[in-house]
């Protein structure tokens, strides 16, 4: 058993709360400078923690490191990413962060031909701390992708939002398992809601519930294991009463940066069957 420890403070979470990632094989562990190889004989886990507060060489650097591994490991299917990186928001050389990390991305993408290949599902959220968190989950077999019909598939997004469209899925159904990405109170490829907490929050439940009806789920999405992450820690007690009023029973609130400014929270939610 390994722990990952995200760079984000918690600001609520249920009693039931737990995320345990369980395979049926023997697990290796090794520690190799800033990453750690978690490997079974499906999957393997890289976990990279950085200082490092140029955003364009630290993707550079984890992303190339990570298809590197994975390839010579012959696990060549990215299933899932988690990007937790410093002062999300904020500009470098005329570009938001967040942009110059998706550019910085899509390099390192076209640059291991990976633009044809399927998306994965993933989070990349503001800390605030200035460390810089990255994981990876890869797999001997593929996953399948999940779109939502009432967004704008990411990667097909007006330029507007980055020079370089976001590469990412959102949700990847592996072996019973929905992975939802980062889901905000997004409809075509556009904020909705601006400033209304509780708007956003149900406009991202309505984005979850599509993901639901699109692999053809037939569960309640108050089922998941849902892991909120809030912009304004002073909004904690109005989005956990949200969630407990809604019937979400296991859930963890996460204080970190969404990548859009207009965006006051964010959700990624697990549902097994």
């Amino acid at each position: 058993m390994n722990d990952v420890v995200v760079p984000l403070d918690v600001l609520a979470q249920s009693n039931n709360y737990g995320e345990f990632w369980i395979d049926d094989s023997a697990v290796s562990i090794e520690q190799c400078e800033e990453v750690t190889k978690i490997s079974t004989l499906s999957h393997l886990v890289l976990i990279y923690h950085s200082k490092n507060f140029n955003i364009t060489q630290l993707v550079d650097v984890v992303y190339s490191q990570a298809y590197q591994i994975s390839q010579q490991l012959n696990y060549p299917h990215l299933l899932r990413t988690w990007n937790y990186f410093h002062d999300i928001n904020g500009h470098d050389n005329g570009l938001e962060r967040y942009q110059a990390f998706c550019v910085a991305r899509h390099e390192v993408l076209e640059r291991y031909f990976q633009l044809q290949i399927p998306n994965p599902a993933a989070t990349a959220i503001g800390s605030l701390n200035g460390d810089n968190c990255f994981v990876f989950l890869f797999s001997k077999q593929p996953g399948q992708v999940v779109e939502n019909q009432r967004q704008v598939p990411a990667w097909q997004y007006p330029l507007e939002y980055a020079p370089k469209q976001p590469r990412f899925s959102r949700a990847m159904l592996v072996d019973g398992m929905l992975m939802c990405s980062g889901t905000a109170s997004v409809v075509g490829h556009e904020t909705v809601h601006v400033n209304d907490i509780k708007g956003q929050f149900i406009e991202s439940l309505n984005n979850i519930e599509q993901l639901l009806l699109s692999c053809g789920y037939q569960m309640d999405v108050n089922a998941g294991i849902y892991r909120y992450y809030l912009r304004n820690p002073a909004q904690a007690e109005i989005l956990e009463t949200l969630i407990v009023e809604q019937g979400i029973e296991s859930f963890i609130i996460l204080q970190g940066d969404i990548c859009r400014e207009n965006l006051l929270l964010e959700c990624e939610v697990v549902f097994q069957t």
